[in-house]
């Protein structure tokens, strides 16, 4: 269904493929990551389940982080793209089956979480360099856009079939226990949990396969005797050279500080607004119009890219979550402010990850370099997920109040726009600006 739709847009069958992976993932991260993990993790675990779902995504993030730009620049080399995805994907997909065991108790399953999210990542890393192999700087707005535009439909489509048997024992199980008794049969909470989670990792399987597939890397250095030492050698030469690559490594400041406040919302959201009195049935509603509002703002922001410039546009996305960072702060005390923050989230989250993503593309001097680059991009990522995650954990452990810990995100949102400031457009970008100029 969706191969047919994207290639009468106009996109290429690489293109379509490279599309069709943030289709199936999208739906992991939704389903898993967002929703039923940490709803789960809140029934089974003692305490304040926010700080241990905080702590997991610092713990995998810390060890992405570290890998990351090793990883990358060995990638680099001929054949070594692929094989690394695959490798990174494939952890994922098995840990997210584990996952779905309904027989672990919390601490196998934070930590099963921790390797299937590096699984993930470690596959998204390699994913987003995949984008110079399959379009050029002219299309990358739009196909970037178009990955995210289309992830949150392929998300929010299968989230409603596989999210059944969750919102059978939310909605008439135990008021206790949450087990649904059907007959004979009892569905456990626990159950229902891991057929849910099951069902979205096998939707992320499928849709990976085009990818695996049709999308060739044609960015490339020669292979090389040694890729180990190679690879430590160029990455070191990269290090040193930094007035080089200053465009580069001052976005990645900036991206690290804004990008901490989307990846801390996205992966806490679910557990904050829980401790803050918002329902399961609630969040599982909210979360399903902020993907069905996320689609046509993604693709919006990619069209809105070529009229006002890539910069232009992160700014609206982080004067938007300044916006989310502060109603978010209010629903404790009047809590119809989730609407509103759910509006915020879906017109912004979709918009400032993709332009951030096709802009980076631009950047990259020697798109043969593009995965050590996006490895070293990964790094200002990950280690924005780490600070995140721990900021609000700590406010909240010290303050006890969830929403003081939220408002601990703005002065990174602001750091990002100042470092932003410095950066310079790049040369396919500008011309782009002339072109529309005359």
């Amino acid at each position: 269904m969706f191969t047919k739709i994207l290639t009468k847009l106009g996109f290429t069958k690489e293109e379509t493929s490279w599309i069709l992976y943030d289709v199936g993932n999208s739906a992991q991260v939704l389903t898993t990551c967002t929703v039923i993990f940490p709803l789960l993790i809140a029934k089974i675990t003692p305490g304040d389940s926010s700080v241990y779902v905080g702590w997991a995504n610092a713990i995998y993030a810390i060890i992405l982080a570290l890998i990351s730009p090793v990883l990358g620049t060995m990638a680099d080399y001929k054949d070594k793209k692929m094989r690394m995805f695959k490798f990174f994907l494939y952890m994922g997909i098995f840990g997210g089956f584990a996952l779905a065991l309904p027989f672990i108790d919390y601490k196998m399953a934070l930590l099963v979480f921790v390797i299937a999210m590096l699984g993930y990542n470690g596959s998204i890393i390699f994913y987003d360099a995949f984008i110079v192999d399959v379009c050029d700087d002219e299309r990358v707005d739009k196909v970037s856009a178009a990955g995210y535009a289309w992830g949150y439909i392929g998300s929010v489509l299968p989230f409603l079939i596989f999210v059944i048997p969750f919102a059978a024992v939310t909605l008439f199980g135990d008021k206790v226990t949450g087990d649904l008794v059907i007959g004979s049969f009892t569905l456990t909470y626990r159950m229902a949990c891991g057929i849910t989670m099951g069902l979205a990792v096998l939707w992320w399987w499928i849709y990976s396969r085009p990818m695996l597939k049709n999308v060739k890397q044609k960015n490339y250095h020669e292979p090389v005797p040694h890729v180990i030492k190679e690879s430590f050698a160029h990455l070191w030469h990269t290090f040193r050279d930094v007035k080089k690559n200053k465009n580069i490594f001052l976005f990645c400041i900036s991206y690290f500080f804004y990008i901490d406040c989307v990846n801390t919302v996205i992966k806490m959201a679910v557990s904050l607004a829980t401790e803050m009195g918002i329902t399961d049935t609630m969040s599982l509603v909210v979360v399903i119009f902020i993907n069905i509002i996320a689609c046509p703002f993604s693709i919006l922001f990619g069209k809105l890219v070529g009229n006002f410039g890539s910069k232009k546009m992160i700014y609206a996305g982080i004067i938007g979550y300044i916006g989310v960072v502060g109603c978010g702060a209010m629903i404790q005390s009047n809590p119809s402010f989730i609407w509103l923050v759910a509006l915020l989230v879906g017109m912004f989250q979709g918009g400032i990850q993709s332009v951030s993503r096709s802009y980076f593309a631009k950047l990259i001097p020697d798109k043969a370099d593009s995965n050590e680059f996006f490895g070293f991009f990964s790094v200002f990522s990950k280690f924005s997920a780490i600070l995140g995650p721990i900021a609000v954990s700590i406010i909240i452990m010290i303050t006890g109040e969830t929403r003081y810990g939220i408002l601990g995100l703005i002065p990174m949102m602001v750091l990002g726009m100042i470092f932003l400031m410095f950066v310079k457009d790049p040369e396919s970008e500008q011309k782009f600006r002339k072109k529309k100029k005359v």
